[in-house]
């Protein structure tokens, strides 16, 4: 193989995941629809180290643990702006009840 079959084969799989981070966006928008129902904070800093802690202790490599908690940091924190964008609320808003909630459900976790 040439340079140009490898390229090829890269732009299948970049035109994959981005249809894969528009698949896990169109999810995150429908949380977010059900967190401002809830009146529930957007983040969720327990939520997105669970994450990050799984995806990193999943990756085969050859990418090291720092670059796919780049990675996954900054789709989480996209994630949370296009919840933003269609109208679920900011990333620190909640009501104050919904916050003590969240915190017992941490707590017994």
């Amino acid at each position: 193989m040439n340079v140009t079959d490898w390229r090829r084969k890269i732009d299948a799989i970049d035109t994959a995941m981005l249809h894969l981070l528009n698949l896990r966006a169109e999810l995150a928008v429908e949380i977010g629809k059900m967190k401002a129902q809830e009146g529930t904070a957007l983040r969720v800093p327990v939520r997105e180290q669970e994450i990050l802690a799984r995806m990193k202790h999943l990756n085969p490599g050859p990418l090291v643990g720092d670059s796919v908690e780049k990675i996954f940091t900054l789709i989480l924190d996209q994630s949370i702006r296009t919840q933003e964008l269609h109208g679920c609320g900011k990333a620190a808003e909640a009501k104050p009840a919904a916050r003590e909630t969240t915190r017992g459900k941490r707590a017994r976790s």
